[in-house]
Parts: C-alpha cells; structure tokens; sequence
C-alpha cells in the first residue's frame, strides 16, 4: 500500500511536496479549483523542480478548464521537468464547476477529452472541435525535446456514481474517491463488479482520506506508525 497526499494547491506547494516526500509519501495530488485554490500546472512545477521520487499528479483536473491540447502540453512539459513522475487525475469539476454555479461536465465530455489528451501524448494526429470546428492537430515537433511524451503517464478517474467507475473500468484507469468502504472498494475492483469483464489498471484504488499534519517530530511518527497524513 502507499500513501500519497492531497495539496490544496498555493503558489509554495512545493514546500508541501517536498515535505511529504522527505516523509516517504509516494504521490502528490494538487487540486485543480480555480476560484477556490491556486492553479496546478504551475504548484506542479514548483514540485517538480523541488523533488526527486515523489510522483506528482492533477487531482483532479476539470476538461472544461483547457482545451485538450493544452492539457496535453502542460502534462508533457511536466513529464520533460519529472520524467515518469508524472500523473494525470481527470474528473467531472463537481467543486470547481460549482464554485461558479455550473453543473458538472457530461461524462461523455470527459472521455472524448481523455481520447484527445492521450492521442497527443502518443504522437498521433487527432481530430477535435475547437472554437466550434473540427480540427486536426498533433505535437508539431516532439523530437527536439521541448516536452516528453516518452514517458508514461498514467490515468486516474475521479469515480463515485456506476457510471463513471464503469467507465474508469472501461480505460483501465486508476480509481480516485472518497469512498470510505475500502475493503468494498477493493473487492468491487477485484471481482470486476463494477465493469464485467473489466479491470482497473494495476487494481489501484486512490482513497482520499481527511488529515492535517503537525509539528516535524508528529509527522515522521505518523509516517512510521503508516497513518494518512
């Protein structure tokens, strides 16, 4: 089991990551929540410049805020600063989307954002609206090493309704919630509940758990005794 922490994202969130992986943490989410916190490509690379192990990722980021494309560039560009730290966490913006009184994106939305993100990473060519065309874009010239799309970088869904842990299933994503039932939870990805005939990627389950962390010498006992920080 490893233990990642959640960063309400700041512009000195690096200080927070640092700190978390100085206490063997293994990832860093930065929160994506505009009108609430601060933006997380950027507290990203702050980490990213700051640390050595600790895998740093979107948690989560919300379609609507870019384009595809965009996000597709920031995440590369993080890959080139982390080369393999790097995560990418999606979902629907339930906080961020009604910190401005709108409803959550259509989760057919997220997937047809997703397919775009990874074409991109892949180096393909890929078709996408934009600005109300149709468009056919790719990474002009990822070969002189202005981003790194090498690398992996893996996919986590924020699920908590069927429909979303059916389709985080579906991508072989990894699993970001709140559930607190985590035997249920993981016996539902074990069994395949949630998708026939589907598994999430490497069985991993991203259970948020509530915390603060106190002064140096509370912090490393709460690392050592393995409670969430």
């Amino acid at each position: 089991m490893d233990f990642g922490i959640g960063i309400a994202t700041s512009s000195d969130s690096w200080r927070l990551a640092q700190r978390a992986e100085e206490l063997g943490f293994t990832h860093a989410w930065f929160f994506d929540t505009q009108m609430i916190t601060g933006d997380c490509f950027v507290a990203m690379a702050g980490a990213a410049l700051k640390t050595s192990r600790i895998r740093l990722g979107t948690g989560v980021l919300v379609p609507s805020n870019r384009i595809a494309a965009v996000t597709a560039n920031a995440l590369a560009t993080l890959n080139g600063m982390a080369p393999g730290r790097i995560d990418f966490g999606i979902g629907t913006g339930f906080s961020a989307h009604r910190a401005m009184g709108l409803g959550a994106v259509k989760l057919a939305d997220m997937e047809e954002y997703i397919r775009v993100v990874y074409a991109l990473l892949r180096g393909e060519t890929v078709e996408t609206p934009i600005e109300g065309k149709q468009h056919k874009i790719r990474f002009l010239n990822p070969e002189i090493g202005l981003i790194n799309n090498r690398d992996p970088i893996p996919l986590h869904i924020s699920a908590y309704g069927p429909r979303s842990q059916a389709l985080t299933a579906k991508l072989g994503a990894g699993w970001k919630s709140f559930v607190s039932d985590v035997p249920g939870a993981m016996n539902a990805i074990e069994s395949g509940a949630i998708a026939p005939g589907s598994r999430f990627r490497h069985g991993r389950l991203a259970e948020h758990v509530a915390g603060a962390a106190g002064g140096r010498r509370r912090d490393r006992r709460l690392c050592r005794d393995g409670a969430p920080l």
